[in-house]
């Protein structure tokens, strides 16, 4: 008897955990052009302000079109650039009652995405997973693109590139770093690349906030306005010493 009253409360707290895994929501805050969602990836219809995403929806903008969507507890802010078809794969938060553990995952078939991403909870998952590439993020203010190309503004990203070989590359992008898997290594940024996220690169100083997306839409460079901070800028040190451009 004892062993089964052991068993019953093991089974009920093993149920009140898994019940407490919920379902995120994507809030559609902005959009510019003729973006389009689907359930399926089959059916599309046209994306609307202030509609709700759910996990497994799709979008996909065209040549002159973006979206801006709020990921709310599964990691702030994200824009899907022109040319792009994403789907949010994973959107799923845990509050434990001492943190709010988060799994989100987008799948970003083509083109480009930006993201603001708050600082996550050590168990929590943030992934873009790429064709040729996966960005593990912390939380930072990011560029990334379908063909591994990252920047990163603040903050630092984990990335796997995949070779045509079959091997992998994994790297450390920080602040005002970029990757790009042709080259393998991590080079600095300059303003140009970090302009679409609101970043600054060792010329300008202190770091450049991003401000909320929903407040300005593309403008006809698709760069965001910039706030800057009084604050001194980071230089990373972390980059393993076969990552150094060739010259340096």
């Amino acid at each position: 008897m004892a062993r089964l009253g052991v068993g019953a409360v093991l089974f009920a707290l093993a149920s009140v955990a898994q019940a407490a895994v919920e379902k995120g929501t994507a809030k559609v805050l902005a959009v510019q052009g003729s973006a389009e969602i689907s359930t399926d990836g089959n059916e599309w219809k046209a994306l609307r302000r202030g509609e709700a995403l759910h996990e497994g929806a799709w979008i996909r903008t065209s040549s002159s079109s973006a979206a801006d969507l709020d990921l709310g507890r599964n990691g702030s802010q994200l824009r899907i650039m022109p040319n792009s078809t994403v789907a949010l794969a994973a959107l799923t938060y845990e509050d434990t009652g001492v943190e709010t553990v988060i799994n989100t995952q987008i799948d970003l078939r083509s083109g480009r995405v930006l993201g603001n991403v708050h600082k996550l909870s050590a168990a929590s998952k943030y992934e873009v997973k790429a064709p040729k590439a996966v960005a593990t993020i912390r939380g930072t203010r990011y560029d990334f693109q379908a063909d591994g190309r990252l920047v990163v503004a603040e903050g630092s990203v984990v990335v796997v590139a995949y070779r045509d070989d079959g091997s992998t590359i994994t790297r450390v992008v920080n602040a005002n770093e970029m990757f790009t898997p042709v080259s393998g290594v991590v080079t600095p940024s300059t303003d140009a690349d970090l302009g679409d996220v609101g970043g600054s690169a060792s010329s300008v100083p202190g770091i450049v906030a991003l401000p909320p997306l929903q407040s300005r839409m593309l403008d006809d460079r698709t760069v965001f306005d910039r706030i800057v901070l009084p604050t001194a800028p980071f230089v990373s040190n972390s980059q393993p010493k076969d990552t150094a451009p060739a010259g340096e």
